[in-house]
């Protein structure tokens, strides 16, 4: 069971009130039994970040972290439930715009069987009922947001995620989670080899957790952190050099992880904004064809008379 953003805020208002973590997460969680090791973690003197590992986002966790190394706690469960609830109204805004072209498609789908049907011929009306529907939801699958798990291996032969058409906006989303959650794990003074592991399981299949896991050892070893960048593109690795050079990675890093969350945000409103049009053309031709060849096969008919 994972915390939504009203759990988050009611946590941030508990702990304002000075309640204690126990019984801040009780009255939260209400009762729920999927909480109880929670509480018992926390009673035993567990951080809030270590005892809510599994009932958050890796994320999430990286963000409570930082904010216990900061003392900031109560910002970064404000900054969260606001993030939850974003990501809750940018869902709902893309599925009401993809709902017109998938009732249109449906609609469409029906129409375009009909001349079949009423020709007793139900195999054919099906198959052009699948003809209109299967390449539109073969579309919305492949672009789908996708997220990898955070316990997803990244063996040292393991190869970089490539970017491509399908998976370029699951790719960039992984690195903004990463880029965001080092950028608070930095600035809050954590040391390095666990700001490197929270935020390489924030962005798990993205090409910055990808050679944060890698730099793990050698920046262990005493190597700076911009000796890392291999799997992210020469540009983003350029500007992340430069700042650590100048002493501003964690702000470049907030910033680049926003710039690269608006691409993808813009792409999607891209795509839901030309997908109707699309769909639109598609099925008037189609529809417009099956009713055509329809009349002209009753008035051939009626020729032969």
């Amino acid at each position: 069971m994972f915390a939504d953003a009203s759990m988050f805020r009611s946590l941030a208002s508990l702990h304002r009130a000075g309640v204690p973590w126990p019984q801040a997460l009780a009255s939260a969680a209400g009762g729920d039994p999927g909480w109880r090791g929670a509480e018992q973690a926390l009673a035993g003197g567990a951080p809030l970040s270590e005892a809510l590992a599994a009932n958050v986002e890796p994320l999430e966790r990286a963000l409570l972290r930082a904010g216990e190394a900061s003392g900031t706690l109560e910002r970064a469960l404000e900054n969260i439930a606001q993030r939850k609830e974003d990501e809750v109204r940018m869902r709902g805004a893309r599925r009401t715009a993809l709902l017109y072209p998938v009732i249109m498609a449906h609609v469409a789908a029906l129409l375009a069987g009909v001349p079949d049907l009423l020709q007793g011929r139900v195999g054919a009306a099906a198959l052009w009922a699948l003809g209109i529907l299967l390449p539109l939801y073969a579309i919305l699958w492949a672009t789908r947001p996708r997220r990898v798990s955070a316990d997803a291996p990244q063996h040292p032969g393991t190869r970089p995620p490539r970017a491509g058409l399908v998976l370029r906006n699951a790719i960039e989303e992984a690195d903004a989670r990463a880029l965001g959650a080092f950028a608070d794990c930095y600035e809050a003074g954590m040391r390095l080899d666990e700001a490197l592991e929270l935020s390489g399981r924030a962005g798990a299949g993205g090409r910055v957790a990808f050679d944060l896991y890698r730099a793990r050892p050698r920046v262990a070893d005493g190597a700076a952190l911009h000796t890392a960048w291999h799997a992210l593109p020469e540009e983003h690795a350029r500007e992340l050099r430069a700042a650590e050079e100048s002493g501003e990675l964690g702000q470049t890093m907030r910033h680049l992880a926003a710039r690269l969350s608006f691409q993808v945000e813009m792409r999607r409103k891209r795509f839901s904004s030309v997908l109707p049009l699309v769909v639109l053309l598609v099925v008037g031709a189609i529809v417009g064809y099956r009713v055509i060849s329809f009349y002209a096969d009753v008035y051939s008919g009626l020729g032969q008379y």
